[in-house]
């Protein structure tokens, strides 16, 4: 007898008319008009009826439960509104659990983007880089703007596609080289925060910045654990690379040993620079205090080339014009 809280008169076809038996139950309770008025419009309420509905909720569970719909109404229409509610970021969502009428929390939208925001930023490690990878997308890159933009674009893109499809097997990366402020930075950022989307971890470097770092964690005993944190990173952006000053420590030990390693473990490896390879090479890497080492800077170039293919970048100084 228990399960009969509503009359029989208020079920027609199998199926429950709320409202007159939400009405019969406050005559029988003798329960005051507010109350009665305010479980026949909670009770109306679409979302509500549908959930009853498709739960095949019964009376008795509706009737006990009552203050748990109710909660939930009212907190829905707050969210609707605007207003602050029990948690905010999170909408109510009914649902049924052992026979209870109980309400989770999930994130809302804006929640969700910005919980996938955060996660991205997580996936994008930066050392010395400058604050505009943050922001930095592929969409906004204006490609077409200088032709000797869109080659890199295209082959950024092509990479980006094969590396997702077949993640396991060693895809070389990039050389970017050219001139000042034509948007290598911006291009590897994009990249970068493209993978990140795709929930893949990508470590950008602006090689003189970390060059820096090197010698001032001699003093911390620091050097070991720095490097590694590099040199094993799943995809590597070496930014600005001859644009250190060099020296045959930084040059062997700790440049030699990130692209050695990489070499080895076949894992993707990104270069900018203003320097072509030939260039870098016989400019940069040759010499040192020491004087030249054609075969040291040789040995090094050939990893480089291992690890990226060369692409030519040209076009206007950005940072001039916008």
């Amino acid at each position: 007898m228990a399960d009969r809280i509503f009359s029989d008169k208020s079920v027609q076809g199998g199926q429950m008319d709320l409202g007159r038996a939400m009405r019969e139950k406050m005559q029988e309770l003798n329960l005051n008009p507010s109350l009665a008025a305010i479980k026949q419009m909670v009770l109306a309420d679409t979302t509500i009826q549908e959930f009853i509905t498709n739960n095949q909720v019964t009376p008795t569970i509706v009737n006990r439960d009552f203050a748990v719909l109710y909660e939930y109404f009212n907190q829905q229409k707050r969210a609707q509104s605007g207003q602050a509610v029990v948690h905010q970021g999170y909408r109510p969502v009914l649902t049924l659990s052992a026979d209870q009428i109980v309400i989770l929390y999930q994130p809302d939208e804006q929640t969700i983007a910005s919980q996938k925001l955060k996660a991205q930023g997580q996936l994008v490690q930066a050392i010395g880089m400058p604050k505009l990878i943050e922001r930095a997308q592929l969409s906004d890159y204006d490609a077409k703007a200088d032709a000797g933009r869109q080659v890199a674009f295209t082959q950024v893109v092509s990479f980006i596609t094969e590396y997702l499809a077949t993640p396991k097997q060693f895809h070389r990366g990039l050389y970017v080289h050219g001139s000042y402020g034509i948007g290598k930075t911006y291009l590897m950022a994009g990249m970068a925060n493209q993978f990140a989307s795709a929930g893949v971890a990508v470590t950008l470097v602006h090689f003189p910045t970390f060059t820096n770092e090197m010698k001032g964690a001699i003093e911390t005993n620091k050097v070991a654990e720095k490097l590694a944190a590099v040199k094993v990173a799943s995809i590597l952006v070496l930014d600005d690379i001859g644009a250190e000053s060099m020296s045959a420590w930084i040059r062997d030990d700790i440049l030699g040993v990130i692209l050695e390693y990489r070499m080895q473990n076949e894992l993707p490896t990104f270069f900018t620079s203003n320097f072509s390879m030939a260039q870098l090479e016989k400019e940069h890497l040759l010499t040192t205090r020491d004087g030249q080492e054609p075969v040291k800077a040789e040995r090094l170039m050939q990893r480089i080339k291992y690890l990226a293919k060369e692409v030519m970048m040209s076009g206007s100084n950005r940072r001039l014009t916008d």
